[in-house]
Parts: structure tokens; C-alpha cells; sequence
């Protein structure tokens, strides 16, 4: 079962000025009243209220008037013009943009969200809202779908500003059974400026597949759908550098319901150090790397801090062809599922020559001689004893216990690219694992363009280590399988790069 996320959907500003992230703005200058609003009576009526209940139930798709209603990929409602009063929407606004927003930012998402859960909240027109939601748009929900709710009901603020996103999920979480999301957005907000809800269509597997649908944020519209195991959906990322996307969302609650038993993919496949001439290892690696105290000085350190970067890891001349083959190269297969992954995979069944070369040496018995060498791991037989060795080998799945092996991908990243933490995120029986991040084109990168990897613990979302994209480095993390990893997503700032995206060769050793 993947890692379940507790945050709410979206938010973010109209014309008001914006605020900075995090910040808490000046006080409303409206005192303290009692408030109360309606859901706009389109909704209400009852012909339109009983064509819609039918329709929903039936499975059937609604569009008439301020109703729209439709059941692919999953069950999904849109109600334009939720509240028929905009004194009511701009007092709503300033009171929403008063909180104390705080940024999270972790694999899955970035945005702003308030501090506060709005149902303790006590500022009039948020109050009203609430009350609106909480009760009477509760008691229609629950006519319209006859899906019985309890008491219990998530709602939160977000705000999304520039290069904010909230990746492809699916809600999923014990006893939500309806997501739903109000937009405050600006009334010029369009499809150009981003932060729409992408819905997809699931695979043979139940994995999100592709977006096939769309719904751009409108002022004053109030979205709901089903929570179910295909309810994928994510909030694509703002592009707007001076508006905000602000919505109250959230879940109503009920009774569970049957889940299939989550899709699980195969482990990678693991092989075992192949010989290469020693002169093709020789013209690869700069010799500062193959120089004995200089391997000393460096496993010195890495056994102290677990992890290090190699500067101009490779000779300068096959670095240049190597990057030039990879930006000249179509051969290149998105990779998925959009909930654990995106990014573009080479084929390495028929690489160019210059890559499959490098790849050779990467997974040379040199080369695992020389990280033997630089970490003080067991990757080669003729690396050191250490006191830790276990010799008794153990067949297992994906190889022999004790026994060198690796896996490689080469990876290209650009806008829009990332990768999410998962559970169940491990390889095979293998207790630990040295990361190498080759990366190759990367030069004019800047931290705020995405694309570290990041490793945090199982189950938190605190980093433990950050690897940086630099150019002809090799970064070195030697890990546990309670570590796990994540590539963050590359924002539009990104599209800022000297080729607008970059690569990576990234190996994993095991001992």
C-alpha cells in the first residue's frame, strides 16, 4: 500500500495583492457579525434537484444549467456558480487570506496551507462556509449520491503560487469517501496559467495511465468526486508568476469501502560485474579517482558521513561525447505510473555506443573494484576484508546473499519530471544498497528548479540527505532499505536550462 498523504487539495488569491509565502497578512477591518449564506438555489430546486439525483445514481452524465456531472474516468461533479452573493465571496476571500499559512513541500506536493483546520475557526464568513458545507450541502450530497456520511468532515485552506503542484494521487485514506475542492481564484484565471485538476484514466493494473481530462479552476465553482481506488487525480502546477490559486478543500466521511489489493511491481533486475578491457577503464575514469591515497583520503570520508561527490568524474573528452550522444538521442520511453513516477527512460537494449560504452564501464569489475575501493564496501573480491563480512551466501530471487550485483537506468529529466516515495520501494532481499548519480548536461542548474534527490526515512518527511544535479558528478549514497529516495519535481524554471533538460546514469550496487 502506498504511503498515505493527509494533506488537503488546493487554494490560493483573486485580485488581492499577494502575500508572501507562509506569512501572515494584516487583519480584515470587518468586525465580528453573525453570517449565514446559501447554496445558489439552481441546486436546490426541486426538478433540477430530482434530474440530477436520478442521473447520478444512474450513472449517467448531467449537463444542464450550473450542473454538470460526469462518470469518466470516475465520478466527478462540478457546480459553477456555488454561492449566488459575491459581497459574500470577497469578505470569504480577505477572512481566508488573514490565516497563517505554513509551506509543505515534500515529494508529493508544494503549496501553502493554513495552519489552522477551518472547522475551529471562528471568522464569520469562513464560519458560514463551514456551516453551509458541514450541514446543508452535506444533507444534498448525501440525497444526490445516497452515499451515507458521518459527522466527519476534513476542511482546509491551500494556497498555490508559481511552480506550486500536487502530484498524482488518489485520496485514498480509511473512511473518505467524497474529495471535494472550492476555487477562489481570480475571474481571469485560465488554462494558460495552470493549477487545473488533472483526472486519469487507470491501466490493466489500476495505475493512473494518462489525463484525459482536464478542469481549470473558476471563481466561485465547487468540484466534488468519489473517493475509490481509481480516483487518480493531481493539481498541475501553477504557471502564473503574479496569481493565486486559492480554494478551501477537503472530505466528507463514510463508511469504507472494498479495496482490490494493491498492484505491486516487480523488483529490478539485478546482474553481475562484467570484464572489460583495462584500457577502456582507463581512458573513462580521471585518474585522480584511480590513485590509491586518493582513494584512501576519500573512503575516510565516506565512512564517516555515508555518502560524498566526485568532482569531473570522468575524463573530459569522453564526457563531451557522451553528453552529446545523450542530447542528440530520440530513443526514449516515458516512464510510469504517474503516482510513482515520470520521467524518460533510454533503452539500453540499443543505446548509442558512446553510452553503451559507458555503461560497460560503469558495471565493469573495475569499476566495482574502484567503489570498493572509495567506500570500504564489499563490491569486489579483491577489496579489503571487513570486520562486518558475512560469508555464508544465501540463495535468494534476485541473486546470491554476499554475492556483487547491480542495476542501472539511464534517465533523461526536464520540466514536469519527478519520481514519489512508495512503501514498498525496495529491492528484493538486499538489506543495503550504494546509489551512483552520473549526471550529465546539467550545467546553469539552480536548486529552486527541482530535480534533487532527496532521502528522507521510511514513514517521515524530514530529509536526511540532499544530492544536488552538477555537472560530470558522481554522487555516492550508501543507504538501508528504511531510506528511501525521491527525484523532486522539476518546475518551470527549469524550461530555464541551457538545453531544458539534463541526464543521469543511475547505478545501484549491492555487497
Amino acid at each position: 500500500m502506498d504511503r498515505k498523504r493527509t494533506v488537503n487539495n488546493d487554494v490560493k488569491e483573486d485580485a488581492v495583492p499577494k502575500s508572501k509565502k507562509g506569512k501572515h497578512k494584516t487583519k480584515s477591518v470587518h468586525p465580528q457579525q453573525a453570517v449565514s449564506v446559501s447554496l445558489n438555489e439552481c441546486y436546490t430546486c426541486v426538478s433540477n434537484l430530482k434530474k440530477f439525483e436520478t442521473s447520478y445514481q444512474a450513472a449517467e452524465t448531467y449537463d444542464e444549467g450550473s450542473l454538470q456531472l460526469y462518470h469518466e474516468p470516475f465520478t466527478h461533479c462540478v457546480l459553477p456558480t456555488f454561492i449566488d452573493d459575491e459581497k459574500f465571496l470577497s469578505r470569504l476571500q480577505e477572512e481566508l487570506l488573514d490565516l497563517t499559512f505554513a509551506e509543505k513541500n515534500n515529494d508529493l506536493y508544494k503549496f501553502c496551507q493554513s495552519r489552522e483546520d477551518l472547522k475551529v475557526v471562528s471568522s464569520p464568513y469562513i464560519g458560514a462556509l463551514r456551516d453551509l458545507i458541514y450541514v446543508k450541502f452535506k444533507d444534498w450530497l448525501e440525497k444526490v449520491t445516497n452515499i451515507p456520511l458521518n459527522d466527519t468532515v476534513d476542511m482546509s485552506c491551500a494556497k498555490y503560487e508559481f511552480t506550486d503542484t500536487l502530484l498524482c494521487h488518489d485520496d485514498e485514506l480509511e473512511g473518505r469517501r467524497i474529495a471535494f475542492i472550492y476555487y477562489l481564484v481570480p475571474s481571469s484565471w485560465s488554462d494558460v496559467d495552470g493549477g487545473a485538476l488533472d483526472l486519469f484514466a487507470v491501466n490493466e493494473n489500476g495505475q493512473p495511465a494518462d489525463v484525459v481530462k482536464s478542469v481549470v479552476p473558476a471563481r466561485n465553482s465547487f468540484l466534488f468526486f468519489e473517493v475509490t481506488p481509481v480516483s487518480f487525480h493531481q493539481v498541475a502546477e501553477v504557471l502564473s508568476e503574479d496569481k493565486t490559486r486559492l480554494s478551501v478543500s477537503g472530505w466528507f466521511h463514510g463508511p469504507s469501502i472494498n479495496r482490490p489489493t494493491p498492484f505491486e511491481e516487480p523488483h529490478p533486475t539485478l546482474a553481475h560485474a562484467i570484464s572489460i578491457e583495462e584500457d577502456m577503464f582507463f581512458d573513462w575514469i580521471n585518474p585522480t579517482y584511480l590513485d590509491m591515497i586518493s582513494q584512501a583520503d576519500i573512503r575516510e570520508r565516506f565512512e564517516e558521513e555515508s555518502q560524498i561527490e566526485l568532482q569531473n568524474f570522468l575524463q573530459n573528452s569522453k564526457y563531451e561525447q557522451l553528453k552529446n550522444a545523450l542530447q542528440k538521442c530520440e530513443s526514449w520511453t516515458q516512464r510510469g505510473p504517474a503516482n510513482k513516477r515520470c520521467y524518460s527512460l533510454m533503452d539500453t537494449d540499443n543505446p548509442p555506443e558512446i553510452v553503451q560504452e559507458c555503461i560497460q564501464v560503469l558495471k565493469s569489475d573495475a569499476m566495482f573494484l574502484v567503489l570498493s575501493n572509495l567506500t570500504g564496501l564489499k563490491l569486489h573480491e579483491l577489496a579489503p576484508e571487513s570486520d562486518t563480512d558475512d560469508s555464508e551466501e544465501e540463495t535468494t530471487a534476485n541473486g546470491t546473499k554476499g554475492e556483487p550485483c547491480y542495476c542501472s537506468q539511464v534517465r533523461r529529466w526536464r520540466h514536469g519530471s519527478y519520481t514519489l516515495v512508495h512503501d514498498n520501494d525496495i529491492e528484493g532481499d538486499r538489506e543495503f544498497a550504494l546509489d551512483t548519480l552520473l549526471y550529465i548536461g546539467c550545467e546553469g542548474w539552480e536548486p529552486d528548479q527541482g530535480g534533487i534527490t532527496s532521502y528522507i526515512a521510511r514513514g517521515e518527511d524530514e530529509e536526511l540527505l540532499s544530492v544536488s544535479p552538477s555537472e560530470n558528478s558522481l554522487a555516492l549514497v550508501y543507504r538501508g532499505q528504511d531510506t528511501l529516495h525521491f527525484v523532486k519535481h522539476l518546475n518551470a524554471r527549469s524550461r530555464n536550462l541551457p538545453n531544458k533538460e539534463f541526464y543521469d546514469i543511475c547505478c545501484t550496487y549491492y555487497e
